[in-house]
């Protein structure tokens, strides 16, 4: 049909043209720590489900390798979700990558950087015996591993990890990191690797579906758009970073619209038309959210501490 009534409206028909995803937030502290009753990201572990002569195609040194080979990852007692294994879910993975065209040169790419995430995880970074300004990292073999998987020389990559570099006016100074600080590097590094790998996914996943690339109707046509949000339940943790903070700002920000849309809009619009409406008992979330986002709220608060000379968590 050319039409179809709903609510005594003419809605014409129309097709599905193609799609488009948004990032609002990645759990990038996921990368590198997780609730013990929980799993870091599933393709982890699906990767090291995986047969070794498949391992072997993306990096020889995952061969003969397990969760617990790689401290990112860890024990887990659930290889089963949804009745199939990991390792087949390796294969599903491979599978829907290849039909947007992540497939061979890419495919191993994609992984390699993945392992190099997983890798980073293995370098133990402890205070330099000589100096406890300073930090070295201890883990030798692991360092070789990463630097063969990066195709960085292990001196690079030390010092990556062990200094950073201040900028003041025309002059750089290096400045070497305490173990602690080392380590916070090192998982930073491992974070965005992970980070920029996943915008880069989500990049070729629009360019393989969006209409303006892909539909194959009227090119002149004006898309209409139907949004979808996808979003993280509440969450509380015994340790809660500033990805909680955000999961829960979001959530605490659509049920006030949610709260807004439903109630005190349909009030409004009684009392506009006259009509006798009793009174609309409802929860307003607006005192969560000035804690929030007020003037000396949560991100106020957070925003001075960034930028203060001696800023701490």
């Amino acid at each position: 049909p050319d039409h179809a009534a709903y609510s005594g409206k003419a809605i014409p028909s129309c097709v599905l043209a193609g799609s488009k995803c948004e990032v609002y937030l990645l759990e990038k502290s996921r990368v590198v720590g997780h609730q013990e009753e929980e799993r870091s990201f599933h393709l982890f572990y699906q990767l090291l489900a995986t047969d070794d002569e498949e391992k072997k195609k993306i990096w020889t040194g995952l061969e003969g390798t397990d969760n617990e080979s790689f401290l990112y990852v860890g024990y887990t007692d659930t290889d089963t979700i949804e009745g199939k294994t990991d390792a087949q879910r390796f294969q599903l993975t491979k599978q829907a990558l290849a039909m947007i065209g992540v497939k061979e040169e890419k495919f191993i790419m994609l992984m390699r950087a993945m392992c190099i995430v997983l890798q980073l995880g293995n370098q133990m970074l402890e205070t330099d015996p000589s100096d406890e300004e300073r930090s070295v990292i201890t883990s030798t073999d692991e360092l070789k591993d990463l630097s063969e998987l990066m195709g960085v020389n292990e001196e690079t990559i030390t010092k990556s990890l062990t200094e950073r570099t201040v900028r003041a006016r025309n002059e750089e100074f290096i400045v070497p990191l305490k173990a602690d600080k080392a380590n916070d590097s090192r998982d930073a590094l491992a974070k965005e690797i992970y980070a920029k790998a996943f915008l880069w996914l989500v990049r070729t996943i629009n360019d393989a579906t969006c209409a303006e690339w892909n539909y194959d109707g009227d090119k002149k046509s004006k898309y209409a758009l139907i949004g979808l949000l996808d979003i993280f339940g509440f969450e509380s943790f015994r340790v809660n970073r500033f990805e909680q903070l955000c999961i829960n700002y979001a959530n605490e920000k659509l049920q006030q619209k949610f709260t807004q849309d439903i109630f005190r809009s349909v009030q409004a619009e009684y009392e506009f038309e006259g009509i006798a409406l009793g009174e609309i008992q409802y929860q307003d979330n607006a005192d969560v959210l000035d804690l929030v986002e007020g003037r000396m709220g949560l991100i106020a608060v957070l925003n001075e501490e960034c930028v203060r000379p001696k800023g701490n968590d």
